[in-house]
């Protein structure tokens, strides 16, 4: 597993406190199906600082990065320890030969409890630049397959 991959469930799992089916919690508190629609769809539509959309500023990174970059699923993320919904997680890959089960989990937005999309924290640098907008996140597209593509041993294919 390489450093970013790894550094990425790290950040999913203080993102969302755990990415374990709610089912297996004690006491889960699993959104309707509606519910968790309307939270990501509360994301997708979200704006970014220079007026985008999450949505449309993925598309754009795809768009100008298609060797580089794969926009994936949203899923609500729940909290391990309490069970309680708290994320949207945007699955992503970097690289144009990666597995279908090698995504980066490192991205998503905290949600309030009524479903509103929370300010982003300091230390979550790839979804502090998707929330920057379009040119900030294709910068940011740009540096992450230089560290996690760089030619190496240890390195994937990429």
């Amino acid at each position: 597993m390489n450093k970013r991959l790894l550094a990425g469930s790290i950040a999913l799992t203080l993102l969302t406190g755990s990415f374990t089916a709610a089912a297996t919690y004690a006491n889960p508190r699993i959104l309707p199906n509606a519910v968790e629609a309307k939270w990501i769809q509360t994301v997708k539509n979200h704006r970014t600082k220079d007026g985008s959309t999450v949505s449309d500023v993925l598309a754009y990174a795809q768009l100008m990065r298609p060797r580089k970059f794969k926009a994936g699923r949203f899923d609500v993320g729940y909290n391990g320890a309490t069970g309680r919904p708290e994320t949207v997680a945007i699955a992503y890959w970097i690289g144009a030969k990666r597995s279908p089960d090698d995504a980066f989990v490192d991205l998503g937005y905290r949600m309030s409890p009524a479903g509103q999309v929370l300010s982003v924290p300091t230390d979550e640098a790839f979804t502090r630049a998707l929330e920057s907008g379009r040119d900030a996140f294709l910068r940011a597209v740009d540096d992450a397959y230089r560290e996690t593509c760089a030619s190496g041993p240890d390195r994937p294919v990429c």
